[in-house]
């Protein structure tokens, strides 16, 4: 059998030096609704993983896992070869990036100040950042194409900057793996293509492990190397190119055939064909 490539692959088998193990994890809330069933996932370092499925999948259910915030399953889980409450107490391991709509823009401080706030959980709330936190951060910020609007107000500037803001603030502490919830929504068209550039210039320049989590199908598979669909089992962890109508129908429980198809001049931002909504952004409880 062929080894799987290194830095690239996302799959059921272990190979050396997975920055994410996920072997037979199943989750269950009180009220006994089943959320993860079952589901086997190895990450390597420097990989860009989708995690896509249907409201109610358990994708959020599955990030709150990996970010240490949600005990009581059932299974293995290693972030860095750690537990993930252990790599969350660490720091500089993984760190996340809430979806826009759950963070508070009228809250007077710069663009800078916004991403100089994830230091804190490095440094601490009172101690001062070192001269060499400080040069990275702005390191981050010409990165990310902020430099000339360090110094305006966050609330000034564009929702597509918001966002890198948010992931500039992420990426202050050096982690080894970043995780966005639903980073293209609230982003206009033109925004979410170039969405793929953006983690592009993210990996180049800071060789992180990027993990994204959405039900934006079209702009994940233009923009990640591999796709895990979830629907409480996990149904698929490849690449975007081997993905099929029937594989997503099966996923999502409606026609998603037009999302394999090149996108249009001018698309509506409704991917979904079936007319529910099934394909509506989960909203996380963190």
């Amino acid at each position: 059998m062929t080894q799987p490539q290194a830095n690239l692959y996302v799959g059921p088998d272990h190979i050396e030096q997975d920055i994410l193990c996920v072997s037979d994890l199943s989750y269950t809330y009180g009220d006994g609704t089943v959320a993860l069933e079952g589901v086997t996932l190895h990450v390597q370092p420097r990989s860009t993983l989708a995690v896509v499925g249907p409201n109610g999948a358990g994708k959020t259910t599955l990030l709150k896992i990996l970010l240490g915030i949600l005990p009581g399953y059932s299974g293995k889980v290693r972030v860095a070869g750690m537990d993930p409450l252990e790599a969350r107490r660490r720091g500089g391991i993984v760190t996340w990036v809430p979806q826009r709509a759950r963070m508070i823009w009228d809250f007077p401080i710069t663009v800078e100040g916004v991403v100089r706030m994830g230091l804190v959980g490095k440094t601490g709330v009172l101690n001062r950042h070192s001269r060499e936190d400080l040069k990275f951060v702005r390191e981050v910020i010409e990165v990310l194409g902020l430099e000339d609007l360090a110094d305006r107000p966050i609330g000034a500037v564009s929702g597509g900057q918001q966002q890198r803001a948010i992931i500039a603030r992420a990426l202050a502490p050096r982690p080894m793996i970043l995780m966005l919830d639903e980073p293209t929504v609230g982003i206009d068209q033109a925004g979410q293509q170039a969405f793929g550039v953006l983690l592009e210039q993210i990996k180049r320049s800071f060789g992180v492990t990027l993990v994204i989590v959405s039900h934006d199908l079209r702009t994940v598979l233009q923009s990640c190397e591999r796709i895990a669909c979830l629907n409480r089992q996990l149904h698929f962890h490849d690449s975007p190119a081997m993905l099929t109508p029937e594989l997503l129908a099966g996923v999502f429980h409606c026609n998603l055939t037009g999302i394999l198809a090149p996108r249009p001049a001018q698309m509506p931002s409704d991917e979904c064909s079936c007319g529910r909504d099934c394909c509506d952004p989960e909203i996380p409880k963190l």
